[in-house]
């Protein structure tokens, strides 16, 4: 009789072959940990590991482990029994609830093999009697690889320690050893190279071999310091996964790993579309069904090349939360699917909430479903801004969740199932229909988050593919897609479509939201052209200062009066000479009001300016205010003067009350006239608002007639006597709804604004027609406020990131160096030519390493030290960072004695940062100096000063020079002083332009430290 053998590629085939991808083999560990009562599994990727730029994997799980025979008689076979079905269950732990199993065919394990080429398994069993033995088992997938082979011919080593110890080298080394003869066995007595064969299997054979080769080189290579690397991530983990305490789990550690996965990480940085993760979130449903007795977390870190901290991808924030599905989505569905494929539960839309709908769905002929019952939830946010309830600040995160990981997804007893929920995976075939008619089918599939709950019991008909790529596609797995493509079908037609059932909720609230929303984009638009029109109106009257138009003006002005007066005070008769004195004074005065007008700029009332804007206002009312003083005043005082010294040397009597009653007279006219033009667009706006009123309201009175006219005539056109009782009622609860809707929806408007209009009035009455523009304006300021404040939130988030990455690249990177240049360093000493080109690089690398702490990461700023740092020091610190750009620049660093005695005591990283800054702003300024260029430190009890002789800062720029985003620079990003500034301030010191000193020097910035340490 004849037995059927087993090659050793079935391992290969089940396992490697079989699964999708990378993930799925992750999830299938994931799910095995879950099995195994683990609260917690934890996936470590080393990148470039190896000294050929390979991966190392670390993937440990802290549940029940794995005794020897377990290990040897179960994690060994394959095809073992279902452990869903088995009467053999997992151990269970006294402590914990009852898992249902997720495993069925018992070769899940053999994905491992797609992870990486060779795996050392540690596993230690907790069990009733206590803690076991540590079990090693080691393994490398390539010999699986082999065709020809048969599985038995295969060894795997194990080896067992004791419960609170590592393997040692010795014990590692013995494995290895079994493993690569068992490998060099298999290569001399299947793979020899006899003489009575051809080239083609010459050929395959050296192949073969030369396969079996590198799995030899890899095993030799495989040497992982077990205790170095528990020791490093047990410094890293929140919660420890290592084996101290006692503690149980299986830990698999993987060299070399699956290229793919470095590949995939990098191509997910570079794309930002979660093209790895987004399979790995939402492993076990704690969001859209809650209610689970235990929880089970799992993380993956990516370590780069000289990481210190590895960057978390499956951070529970990164996927779906609870109350984003619940009181951030616009619409909410949340039900259950009998056995007969009909469903009923609760739909949200927007704020109304229909409660018990019924979905019917005709397939199931008044049979139970091979499918059985399920649950189904899941939330929907609308795709433009403009149409969703929630604001932009909590819009933007969840749209940007929904862009990376939208989708249905689907779990059996609270675990996920690959691939349901991937937006590329669209399995309900929602955008195929959307693209036919996206108002008609409403739902796109990257809009929804949530979930179809299974469950082992009543869906056992649903079956998962061996290579876990989703379900079967039996009649079970038919029947649930037709059911939940029915229940989205009839959710859009009943609530979401045009002339739908139950619309009228959806439409309304979608025409409120389009209503405010157009409203507020009015409102943007008015406020946009009064702040541009402004900006425009202080240009120009910042290019007329510029141009010194005020002084040219006043200059003819001053002339044509002269000219007036002398002409009036040479003519004979005394009393038509001093008219025309009296006259040329009012003319002049005339003159001057209006070029006074000219250069006046009305701030526009009930408009937010923003912060630039507001910068350039407080900067023209100082110059308005300078422009007065200086020219328009004392002009008007010159007017008066050379009158009386005109009619003094022409002895004209010039009569002062006739004078000034005709100055009054003039002023009293002006101010007359502009105050009744003020009172008529008062008057046309109020009148213009009356009549818009009055056309809304008969608007809503004719809406109304025409409706009961059109019920009326409906009413005359239809037999009542020959209708059914029931067809009567429908059609007197239809017109009674119709009425009450127009009534309601018209009578609500104006409401609206009738309560709106009585607000203004009652604020018109107590504040002179002041306080609407104010509060309109401060709560437009806030507004804008708050979005700039977000803006520059999130580009200082995105600063200090960069600062934390290029540290962390830094601070690891340059140990290497100092290694590699101690090492140089001993070189040279046996080579006189090799010894300065040393020293230079030395030389130059201390310089460098001295900047590493300026680099001071943000999440250690609380565990920095003070200490007492000399303006010598301060100075020699300058001299080393910008000696070669003051070479360059041909400057001079000039400090005084008094200066290098001055003593700070002080964060290094918060002073030299400020100091470097200034000196380093000095230096771009200075390139616009001719001739002798000085920056010069000095100090005295009150603080540190630091000077230079470049260009004079302009006075309206003196108070914006700290503020952020505030750069005169050529592309400066307004961020050096400011961050400068805010850093000493928490310290307690204050950073100040101030007068230089001397009248050599144009610029001076003080750093005042007195209440911070200064010491003389």
């Amino acid at each position: 009789m004849a037995k059927i053998r087993t090659r050793a590629r079935a391992v290969d085939m089940l396992g490697r072959q079989q699964i999708a991808g990378v993930q799925n083999a992750l999830v299938e560990l994931f799910k095995n940990a879950h099995d195994a009562y683990a609260d917690r599994i934890v996936v470590d990727h080393f990148e470039d590991f190896g000294a050929d730029g390979e991966g190392f994997l670390v993937i440990r799980d802290d549940g029940i482990g794995m005794t020897r025979a377990d290990f040897v008689d179960k994690w060994l076979v394959l095809g073992t029994e279902s452990k869903a079905t088995s009467t053999s269950l997992p151990y269970k732990p006294p402590n914990k609830e009852f898992r249902p199993i997720t495993g069925e065919k018992g070769i899940g394990r053999l994905a491992i093999a797609l992870l990486g080429n060779q795996t050392l398994v540690l596993t230690r069993a907790r069990r009733d009697d206590g803690l076991h033995d540590l079990v090693i088992g080691l393994i490398h997938w390539g010999l699986f690889e082999i065709a020809g082979l048969n599985l038995e011919e295969i060894e795997v080593p194990v080896e067992t320690v004791g419960e609170k110890c590592l393997p040692d080298a010795a014990i590692l080394s013995r494995m290895r050893e079994q493993l690569k003869l068992c490998t060099l066995r298999i290569r001399d007595n299947h793979f020899s190279l006899p003489s009575d064969i051809n080239d083609n299997a010459i050929k395959e054979i050296l192949e073969v071999r030369s396969k079996l080769d590198k799995i030899v080189s890899q095993i030799d290579a495989f040497q992982p310091d077990l205790e170095s690397v528990y020791e490093f991530l047990g410094s890293t983990d929140e919660v420890r996964l290592d084996w101290n305490e006692g503690r149980a789990g299986t830990h698999f550690l993987i060299a070399p790993s699956n290229p793919i996965i470095t590949t995939d990480l990098v191509s997910e940085e570079r794309e930002d579309d979660f093209g790895f993760r987004k399979h790995l979130l939402g492993f076990s449903d704690t969001v859209f069904h809650p209610g689970a007795k235990y929880d089970f977390e799992t993380s993956f870190r990516r370590w780069k090349p000289g990481d210190l901290c590895g960057a978390e991808l499956l951070d529970r924030e990164t996927f779906f939360t609870r109350e984003e599905l619940i009181n951030q989505s616009d619409h909410l569905l949340d039900g259950r699917i009998d056995r007969f494929g009909q469903f009923e539960g609760t739909l949200r839309v927007y704020d109304k909430i229909y409660k018990n709908i019924a979905i019917p769905w005709g397939g199931s002929g008044g049979r139970p479903t091979r499918c059985g019952s399920f649950s189904v939830n899941f939330g929907y946010l609308m795709g433009k801004p403009t149409e969703s309830q929630l604001p932009p600040e909590l819009y933007r995160p969840l749209n940007n969740k929904l862009n990376h990981i939208g989708g249905l997804y689907m779990y059996r007893d609270r675990i996920r199932i690959l691939p349901y929920g991937d937006y590329s995976l669209d399995w309900l075939d929602v955008e195929k229909r959307r693209n036919k008619g996206a108002g008609y089918y409403f739902f796109s599939y990257r809009r929804m988050f949530g979930a179809v709950d299974l469950t082992r019991e009543e869906n056992s008909e649903l079956r998962e593919k061996a290579g876990r790529e989703g379900f079967q596609q039996n009649e079970a797995y038919r029947q649930i897609r037709d059911i939940l493509i029915n229940l989205l079908v009839q959710l859009a037609a009943e609530f979401f479509r045009k002339d739908g059932a139950n619309t009228d909720a959806f439409e309304a609230a979608q025409a409120d939201i389009r209503k405010r929303s157009a409203a507020l984009e009015r409102q943007q638009k008015r406020s946009q052209t009064k702040r541009r029109n402004f900006a425009s109106s202080l240009a120009a009257f910042s290019n007329d200062m510029q141009a010194n138009l005020p002084s040219t003006e006043i200059a003819n002005l001053r002339h044509l009066t002269k000219s007036r007066m002398d002409a009036a005070s040479r003519l004979p008769d005394q009393d038509k000479a001093a008219a025309a004195l009296i006259r040329a004074e009012q003319e002049a005065i005339s003159a001057l009001t209006e070029l006074r007008q000219r250069y006046v700029r009305k701030r526009p009332t009930g408009v937010a300016l923003g912060r630039e804007l507001q910068r350039e206002w407080e900067a023209y009312v100082n110059e308005r205010q300078q422009l007065e003083v200086n020219i328009f005043v004392p002009f008007e005082q010159e007017v008066a003067q050379t009158l009386g010294t005109v009619a003094a040397q022409a002895r004209v009597y010039v009569d002062q009350r006739k004078r000034l009653e005709e100055r009054i007279k003039s002023l009293a006219n002006e101010r007359r006239k502009e105050l009744a033009e003020a009172v008529r667009q008062a008057n046309d706006t109020a009148a213009d608002t009356r009549q818009t009123v009055f056309t809304i309201t008969e608007r809503a009175r004719l809406a109304l007639n025409e409706t009961i006219k059109s019920i009326q005539a409906d009413l005359n056109r239809t037999d009542l006597a020959g209708l059914d009782p029931k067809r009567v009622e429908e059609m007197r609860k239809r017109w009674e709804e119709q009425l009450t809707e127009i009534e309601g929806r018209h009578r609500n408007a104006l409401m609206a604004a009738r309560d709106m209009l009585a607000s203004l009035a009652e604020n018109l009455r107590v504040s002179d027609g002041e306080e609407p523009a104010q509060v309109m304006q401060a709560m437009e300021e806030r507004m804008m406020a708050l979005e700039e404040q977000a803006d520059e939130d999130f580009e200082m988030v995105q600063l200090g990131l960069a600062v934390a990455i290029i540290n962390h690249e830094f601070a690891a990177s340059i140990t290497r160096v100092r290694r590699s240049v101690q090492e140089l360093g001993q070189i040279s000493r046996r080579s006189d030519g090799l010894r300065p080109l040393y020293e230079a690089i030395r030389s130059n690398f201390e310089h460098l390493d001295g900047h590493l702490n300026l680099f001071t990461p943000l999440q250690r700023r609380l565990h920095r030290n003070r200490i007492r740092i000399t303006g010598k020091q301060i100075r020699n610190y300058c001299n080393d960072l910008f000696s070669n750009r003051f070479e360059r620049h041909a400057v001079k660093l000039i400090s005084t004695e008094e200066f290098e005695q001055t003593i700070v005591e002080c964060y290094p990283s918060t002073l030299y940062p400020a100091v470097i800054n200034i000196v380093d702003n000095a230096l771009h300024w200075l390139n616009d100096v001719q001739g002798n260029r000085r920056i010069e430190l000095h100090g005295n009890e009150e603080g540190i000063y630091i000077s230079n002789n470049g260009p004079t800062i302009d006075a309206r720029d003196g108070r914006r020079i700290f503020e952020r985003g505030f750069s005169r620079k050529t592309g400066g990003r307004g961020l050096g002083l400011f961050i400068s500034a805010k850093a000493l301030e928490a310290e307690g010191i204050s950073m100040v332009l101030v007068d230089p000193a001397r009248p050599e020097y144009s610029v001076t910035f003080a750093i005042m430290i007195r209440n911070a340490g200064a010491q003389h």
